[in-house]
């Protein structure tokens, strides 16, 4: 492992250069909470996105964060370093979640001696649990769940055991955050503590993702997208539940009708060795008007490119963080009715069932044939709504008051 990230089980998890560590004459007061995020992993991802965001904005000098990944840093990972934040990880295979790596979470956790551990996603809800637990402490846990679950079975067998454990441990954490409302009520129905819910949205940075006209052009000259065409835009992960080849048979039958779009797909896997998605394409007769662009770091760039954002999922979203960046950025949405999606689009956009092309279709061509003017008015009140509800800076604020409870009930319970 290169020394930019700090294998626990080679060295101590705190980069000695680590904000947590001070002179022992420095005047410099110390932050009043120490935060351990245990993560399953900090590739490109929405929820790894959202831990990004929440520490760039946390305010450092009453909270310090460290950061233990699950699985080799990506990315977001690298991006989190760069901040001067510490980050460590346990080398785990996703393959393996259950490897001996587990068993260092203890060693960390007492290394770092966190003031609370918040895990995110079902593994790092588990590992923030254990961690707390082994380490003989009696620490506070935040729990952060990312993801809806609609069909219980659709999930994999690891999945599935992996939730049911969480539900029988969801009375330990202090909190349990959700992003989607729609994933706390279907969580709680499945035996999650309702008593423990908390719904924070995600939040977007309306300075980094905001309308950018000359993009469209520039995205035209990379692809060489003929500029009459409508640009319908996919942002996700390489992941069945994101149903990329319903959005292909969809803009088939665009085509098939006259409506000329270009479709184009940005993401981990979403490249020229997606043979099952190439093949759907083929299969479609539509190779001229799908561009898939993999993994890019340009995403704000790339989505102001867009005429119409488009979320095809089949399942499993919670909050979609695409969606909100598109709406910044001034792009209209057409999503699927998966978690909370039809609430953020609101009258912004257009909802349709998943796994119905043909109502893809007609979303997107209602849309398309909207014009630019059309398109444009949608989304300025995408933009404003998304400034009205989800801006950073205030779902960053819900983050520290929920840290200030739950480390003052901590502190009190420690004085009983």
């Amino acid at each position: 492992m290169a020394d930019k990230y700090l294998n626990v089980h080679e060295q101590s998890p705190l980069d000695p250069s680590s904000s947590w560590r001070r002179d022992a004459d420095s005047t410099e007061p110390a932050p009043d909470v120490k935060i351990l995020h245990t993560i399953t992993g900090v590739s490109m991802g929405g929820a790894e996105m959202m831990l990004y965001r929440l520490l760039a904005r946390c305010d450092r000098d009453r909270f310090a964060p460290a950061v233990l990944s699950l699985l080799s840093p990506g990315q977001i990972g690298e991006r989190i370093r760069a901040m001067g934040i510490p980050i460590m990880t346990l080398g785990m295979r996703q393959d393996r979640p259950l490897s001996p790596a587990m068993f260092r979470l203890v060693r960390a956790a007492r290394s770092v001696r966190p003031t609370l551990i918040q895990g995110w996603m079902y593994h790092g809800n588990l590992a923030a649990s254990l961690s707390a637990l082994l380490s003989g402490s009696r620490l506070p846990v935040i729990w952060n769940v990312r993801h809806s679950i609609h069909d219980l079975d659709r999930e994999t067998t690891l999945t599935r055991g992996f939730i049911r454990l969480a539900a029988a441990l969801s009375w330990s954490p202090r909190a349990i955050i959700y992003n989607s409302r729609l994933s706390a009520d279907q969580h709680e129905r499945i035996g999650f503590a309702a008593a423990r819910t908390v719904v924070i949205p995600n939040g977007f940075d309306c300075n980094q993702f905001r309308p950018r006209p000359e993009m469209r052009q520039r995205l035209c000259a990379e692809v060489g997208i003929d500029g009459s065409a409508v640009i319908i835009g996919m942002v996700a992960r390489n992941h069945p539940q994101k149903d990329p080849t319903n959005l292909v048979r969809a803009a088939a039958l665009l085509l098939a009708r006259g409506v000329k779009v270009h479709v184009v797909i940005v993401g981990p896997g979403f490249d020229g060795g997606n043979t099952d998605l190439l093949r759907a394409v083929q299969q479609a007769a539509i190779a001229g008007r799908v561009s898939l662009l993999g993994e890019r770091d340009d995403i704000p760039e790339l989505v102001a490119g867009f005429d119409i954002a488009a979320l095809p999922s089949a399942w499993g979203e919670g909050f979609p963080n695409v969606l909100g960046e598109a709406m910044a950025s001034g792009v209209p949405c057409v999503a699927t009715d998966i978690g909370d999606s039809a609430w953020i689009v609101a009258r912004t956009g257009l909802i349709v069932p998943p796994s119905d092309a043909e109502a893809l279709a007609e979303a997107l061509g209602c849309l398309a044939t909207l014009g630019p003017e059309g398109r444009q008015q949608l989304g300025a009140a995408a933009r404003a709504r998304v400034i009205e509800e989800f801006e950073v800076d205030e779902i960053v604020h819900r983050y520290e008051m929920l840290y200030e409870q739950a480390t003052a009930c901590s502190l009190v319970a420690a004085k009983a």
